[in-house]
């Protein structure tokens, strides 16, 4: 039906060896096609060497009938060995006679050996085609059974393919064809997979900088940099309202070690603008009304300002002095 269940799966994340097993799917239905297949095998290969045995027991039987006949011609040839004149005429065709119908027999016992050997050949010949096929049959049998067990080509950790529902693969899960049932990840070519929110859309760009902070290790910052980011946007989640832009971050040669897994959370900076030694401004404190934005002193004298980029809780401001002291804007 084209679904197959999984039967015993390797914990996410586990550190395997070439050749360890990693999933089972469920593979009753080709355990019983080999058990009736060996069956089907033992009967075969006992009916083949009943055949070959019955066979060798014809063939002897023919040959001893040919060493029959071929004996009754000697005899028969023997009796006949006389010159004319020396018997009566009679008697000496009836020996004549005798040597032909010997003769005809012996050829008729020759050719019926003959077509008799072809005849069991043949029927030998198609039991052992049916005892290869049913030997094919069960080698694939076998053959299904250890493809359905999953084991790690290489070295590396196990990456629990996902589930539909958004979890991770179970056991007694039922999964199609071509469902990803694990995962082994090459450590040497890390990626980090991001999302961009849309309203955030054009501020980036591949090659720009990057740092990324695991959530394990909040104390290392590790360099990296943008390789791509998605054509459309998508939902972050279903039925939500946001919808963001993925984006796909190369990590730093020196970056890698031992420490990294597949799967870790972390949190990405992407560094579109240096601007070393500059005045920030907190939003809070600015008026952004019609005119030039402005900033209130404490002593209550109001200021212009000239804006450069934000983010969500300070600006990059000129025309102010640094250590001013401001009031909340209204």
């Amino acid at each position: 039906m084209g679904r197959v269940t999984v039967r015993w799966l390797v914990d996410d994340g586990t550190a395997v060896k070439p050749g360890d097993k990693v999933a089972e799917l469920d593979n009753a239905n080709f355990v019983a096609q080999v058990r009736e297949r060996s069956l089907t095998v033992s009967q075969s290969e006992t009916e083949l060497k009943r055949q070959q045995w019955q066979n060798e027991l014809d063939a002897g039987d023919r040959q001893l009938e040919v060493d029959r006949k071929r004996t009754v011609l000697r005899r028969a040839e023997i009796d006949a060995d006389v010159p004319p004149g020396i018997l009566p005429q009679r008697d000496f065709l009836v020996k004549q006679m005798a040597v032909r119908k010997a003769r005809a027999d012996l050829d008729k016992a020759e050719d019926t050996r003959v077509s008799q050997e072809k005849t069991a050949a043949l029927d030998l010949g198609l039991k052992r085609i049916a005892l290869e096929k049913v030997k094919r049959e069960l080698a694939l049998a076998q053959q299904m059974i250890d493809s359905l067990t999953l084991r790690a080509p290489a070295a590396g950790t196990i990456i629990v393919g996902d589930h539909w529902e958004g979890r991770k693969l179970q056991v007694a899960d039922e999964i199609p064809v071509g469902h990803v049932v694990a995962r082994l990840p090459d450590l040497q070519q890390i990626r980090v997979k991001a999302w961009l929110s849309d309203v955030d859309d054009g501020k980036v760009a591949p090659d720009l900088p990057a740092e990324v902070v695991l959530d394990a290790y909040p104390d290392r910052v590790l360099k990296g940099k943008i390789l791509e980011i998605a054509a459309v946007a998508r939902e972050a989640s279903e039925r939500s309202l946001r919808r963001v832009f993925q984006v796909s971050l190369a990590l730093d040669s020196e970056a890698l070690d031992a420490r990294l897994r597949p799967g870790l959370s972390a949190r990405v900076e992407v560094i579109a603008d240096r601007r070393p030694d500059v005045l920030l401004v907190p939003r809070e404190a600015l008026s952004l009304g019609q005119g030039e934005p402005q900033v209130t002193l404490v002593g209550g004298e109001r200021q212009a300002v000239t804006l450069g980029p934000c983010n969500a809780e300070v600006c990059v401001a000129a025309g102010l002095e640094a250590g001013a002291r401001l009031r909340r804007a209204r």
